[in-house]
């Protein structure tokens, strides 16, 4: 960390969010803060952004939202994501960021176990989902549309037309300001506590393990509904840079997007030594790069063709930056380790009862520190099970931690699947499944795939007689959730393996070959 880093990161460590916007305002007001970089969207630079913010929470305010008011939020990367995110903190309200991709069930739910009462939406989004005169527990009056109108709602242009108002509400920095959906692993999605302390240390110590000026040009390629793209704004908001937003992610548009916008900070992986050599490759403006679960073995390869230095950290949504590989580190290239604590984490690694192993023996990580989720919203049970005493939150992931504090990944106890970019509940799509009549038992894995990272997959064992075709399984997964958990594929055998505790073993399921007929949903 720099002098310059340091000083800013104790100039914005006791700062709420609307403090730090006000800090950018005055520090770099004629920087910029976003651009859009597809289909024609607007730059602003951060003097616009703070006056941006100020215009949209009064226009709330005018509207009846008030402190600890929950408000959804579904919307693209447009934007008008990042003026509501951040207006409707400034207002002391709690935003509630939703995937526009929800089927109406999901949305009712996320919804209804939030307590939301206000919304902001795309306005094809909350047409389509209006039922009498609401979506779930929203009422028609209290939804705000961007885009075409939508009757019994008001147009998001009227907030933008306000007079900014002076800024009523004055946050403490453990004050929630996001309830942040996560799949769950136990059936339907839970609610991550953030507060002003998560996103800001997020920014301020993610910017100062830059060596130098922190990055000035982000790619933002990751949805703004999910934690990615709002970290890489407090990234920005905390070292003078700016997002450059796309409309999602594209292994095609990628390298394009980073030479011709200069990007020097974007999150790459392994798939980047795929795309066709170009001399461009050695011209980035990307030196220092973030990666996940890197495979070894394409670590090396990857830093010499693109010049650049790849380094792993590794983060959630629970607990927002837990452990990353410095970049004076080249001695860890290709060795795996996802790297030490960042200076505002401690680390454990503990065995089935709980206790703490020695250094080099693997167990479930537990990490714990400032800024972290205050827990799961509406989930006493499940935050009693996984926050032990002395503020330690298990992660459920398995990891080794060696003598010198570095940490590697060995594998995960959470049912997950990721496909691109998308976490699923594997749970969650097993509930759908066994809710079709006709099924017996199912399990849920996933399937690697080259282009999408995981595929899903249904493991279907039907009651006797019943007529069930894997077609039929997709539709009926179609009704209740949305398309990117839909399965691609569906096996149907005579039963499943079980492990002793009476659950279906997924390790096995992974590991051994197809034993039934195996249908692929996409293929021609």
């Amino acid at each position: 960390m720099t002098a310059v880093q340091d000083a800013r990161t104790r100039e914005l460590l006791d700062r709420t969010i609307p403090e730090a916007i006000d800090y950018a305002a005055e520090q770099w007001p004629d920087n910029t803060a976003l651009t859009f970089i597809e289909g024609g969207g607007p730059t602003l630079t951060w003097r616009e952004l703070r006056e941006g913010i100020s215009r949209v929470r009064t226009g709330l305010e005018s509207l009846g939202v008030a402190p600890g008011d929950k408000v959804g939020i579904l919307l693209r990367n447009q934007v008008e994501f990042p003026l509501t995110w951040l207006a409707v903190i400034e207002a002391g309200a709690v935003a509630v960021p939703m995937n526009p991709k929800y089927t109406p069930r999901e949305m009712d739910f996320v919804l209804e176990d939030a307590g939301a009462t206000w919304m902001v939406a795309a306005s094809d989004v909350a047409g389509s989902a209006l039922t009498d005169e609401a979506v779930g527990p929203v009422r028609a009056d209290r939804i705000v549309t961007v885009g075409d109108s939508v009757p019994g709602t008001t147009d998001f242009a009227e907030l933008q037309r306000s007079a900014p108002t002076p800024r009523a509400h004055r946050a403490d920095r453990l004050d929630v300001v996001n309830i942040q959906f996560t799949s769950g692993t136990t059936g339907l999605p839970k609610g991550c506590l953030l507060t002003h302390a998560y996103w800001l240390e997020l920014g301020i110590y993610g910017s100062a393990m830059y060596p130098g000026r922190p990055p000035q040009r982000i790619l933002a390629d990751h949805p703004f509904y999910y934690m990615q793209n709002q970290a890489y704004l407090m990234l920005a908001l905390t070292g003078g840079g700016a997002l450059y937003v796309t409309a999602g992610l594209s292994r095609r548009k990628f390298m394009s997007w980073l030479v011709d916008h200069q990007i020097d900070m974007a999150w790459i992986d392994e798939g980047m030594l795929d795309l066709p050599e170009s001399p461009a490759d050695q011209q980035l403006a990307l030196k220092y790069a973030p990666v996940a679960a890197l495979p070894p073995v394409y670590h090396q390869a990857l830093e010499k063709r693109f010049g650049l230095r790849a380094r792993e950290l590794y983060a959630s949504t629970e607990v927002g930056n837990g452990t990353h590989v410095p970049y004076d580190r080249d001695d860890l290239v290709g060795s795996g380790s996802m790297g030490i604590c960042y200076p505002n984490r401690e680390s454990k690694v503990i065995d089935a009862n709980g206790d703490e192993v020695p250094a080099g023996r693997s167990g479930e990580l537990c990490l714990r520190g400032s800024g972290m989720m205050l827990g799961y919203h509406n989930r006493p049970e499940v935050n009693a099970e996984l926050f032990l005493p002395g503020g330690w939150f298990r992660t459920g992931d398995i990891v080794r931690k060696d003598a010198d504090g570095l940490h590697y990944y060995e594998g995960r106890t959470r049912d997950i699947i990721r496909r691109s970019g998308e976490n699923i509940a594997a749970a969650e799509v097993e509930m759908q499944i066994l809710m079709l009549p006709g099924v017996a038992e199912v399990g849920v894995i996933p399937v690697p795939d080259p282009v999408r990272d995981e595929e899903v997959k249904a493991v279907i064992v039907i009651e006797e007689g019943a007529p069930l075709t894997a077609q039929e399984v997709a539709d009926w997964c179609k009704q209740g959730l949305a398309p990117f958990k839909v399965p691609r594929y569906v096996e149907f055998r005579d039963s499943l393996p079980y492990t002793a505790s009476g659950k279906v073993a997924k390790a096995t399921l992974r590991s051994e070959a197809s034993t039934g007929d195996v249908f692929d949903l996409k293929a021609p």
